[in-house]
């Protein structure tokens, strides 16, 4: 069976220039519904140290507020660190991948084919083999798909098998995050939000408990 995929945030690194290059590159495309906020960005610069930081926003189109787009220097290029809209609390990741997906097409793609860097842009869709490994994405498979979802790890038998999924996670190479398993308990395998989010909550402590235990037997 086909699970369906979870729509989540985007994320956006620019790779392959010195940051000069880059900078250079990416404002020298500005224009139209984007411009360059340099009072903000050097509002920013004060905290940062040695690190650089782009600020572009972003005018409002369709129902889509204005933001800005707040690029951060990384030791091999540049990633979008945060959107931030001007008349709301924040965006929905369709809105926010919507903005993003923009600045990909009128700024950035324009920027790395003169400047010759690369742009990499996740996919807005993922499954459970984008967080987990083989092995514990299995594991919690076979919890759910056998648990009784109104008492979730509460029989001993579900129980078992909670706990086989939370060593295959621990051991594991990739590892999702709280509200990753508790979004994927609730879209995917229709658990309540309550039970999906008691779930999280024994899981981020179980990994942690794990973890204190590797370092005080090392």
């Amino acid at each position: 069976m086909t699970e369906k995929p979870i729509t989540v945030f985007q994320h956006l690194h620019l790779r392959g220039k010195t940051a000069t290059a880059m900078r250079s590159g990416i404002l020298a495309q500005v224009g139209g519904s984007w411009r360059h906020d340099a009072e903000r960005e050097e509002d920013l610069k004060q905290h940062l140290g040695d690190d650089d930081v782009i600020v572009l926003v972003r005018s409002a189109f369709d129902d889509v507020d204005e933001s800005a787009l707040v690029l951060w220097q990384e030791p091999d290029g540049y990633k979008v660190s945060n959107i931030v809209p001007r008349n709301v609390g924040e965006l929905c990741i369709d809105k926010y991948n919507a903005i993003l997906r923009d600045f990909v097409a009128q700024v950035a793609e324009p920027a790395s084919r003169a400047g010759g860097f690369g742009v990499e842009l996740t996919s807005p869709n993922q499954t459970l083999e984008d967080w987990l490994d083989a092995e514990p994405a299995a594991a919690l498979r076979r919890f759910s798909r056998l648990a009784n979802k109104s008492t979730g790890a509460a029989h001993p038998m579900d129980r078992e098998r909670w706990c086989a999924f939370l060593i295959a996670a621990h051991r594991a190479s990739k590892r999702l995050d709280s509200d990753q398993l508790a979004r994927w308990l609730v879209e995917v395998e229709a658990w309540s939000a309550g039970r999906a989010q008691d779930l999280a909550i024994d899981y981020e402590f179980a990994l942690g408990l794990l973890e204190q235990y590797d370092q005080s037997h090392t």
